[in-house]
């Protein structure tokens, strides 16, 4: 299990099209929108805002992205094979989980170490370490909701499912577009998303509000409902072989 969970993150992380497009877009992203809007009084906090926006952004598409290359597995016949090995059903969605949370990881340590480099975000290390795991964590929702798009698209789809699940979750949910200048029935949608407390939930731990309840519940009940919808599809797979 272990050699697999390292086999399949160096893979994933040798890929140019995974350093261009989940850790690069991010960062290049925060640098062009600080710039724009990072300006006057309130430009600090904006600066933040930002990091953290874009950081979630590249750590959601890295994990719904790596849970889609299910997909083409499914197709070649790779999960086939391992089902003739020892390893049980759960040890595989466990190591592709484990996978999406880790090649999320560069998007948010890149973004954040940019802000404070270049852009001059003044957090404690404790501070740091604090909003690092907090988005950290927010990421396992998305594991699990990559791993269903993987286990329900075709080899063909998978990209654009992907890629289309990412950016409704991040339009929808506040990352890419601000939830306060939303329409207030969007904000009500917004409010139940994980990508939505994914970020807000890392913002609290810099301005010290402690970690909101409502968010911790949106993000379980995504993961639970995601997690138990893949096992229902990996096992309906499974009765096909």
């Amino acid at each position: 299990m272990g050699v697999l969970l390292v086999s399949e993150v160096r893979r994933i992380v040798r890929s140019p099209r995974f350093l261009i497009f989940t850790v690069g877009f991010p960062v290049v992203y925060f640098l062009i929108f600080s710039g724009l809007y990072a300006t006057g009084a309130d430009a600090a906090v904006v600066t933040v805002v930002l990091m953290l926006n874009m950081a979630a952004f590249g750590a959601i598409s890295a994990a719904i992205s790596t849970g889609g290359r299910v997909a083409v597995e499914r197709a070649v016949g790779w999960n086939r094979q391992l089902r003739l090995t020892p390893l049980p059903g759960w040890a595989y969605l466990a190591v592709k989980a484990g996978v999406a949370m880790l090649v999320a990881l560069p998007a948010l340590v890149l973004t954040f170490a940019v802000a404070g480099l270049v852009k001059h975000v003044d957090l404690s290390f404790v501070e740091w370490l604090r909003v690092l795991l907090a988005a950290w964590l927010g990421v396992l929702p998305f594991a699990a909701i990559g791993l269903l798009v993987g286990t329900m698209a075709t080899q063909d789809s998978a990209q654009s499912m992907a890629t289309v699940t990412m950016l409704v979750f991040s339009l929808l949910g506040g990352v890419l577009i601000p939830a306060e200048v939303l329409p207030a029935a969007m904000v009500t949608v917004a409010h139940l998303l994980p990508s939505y407390w994914l970020a807000e939930v890392a913002r609290d731990q810099v301005s010290g509000g402690g970690v909101p309840l409502q968010g911790v519940a949106v993000m379980l009940v995504w993961l639970v409902v995601a997690g138990a919808l893949v096992a229902v599809r990996y096992r309906r797979d499974a009765l096909r072989v």
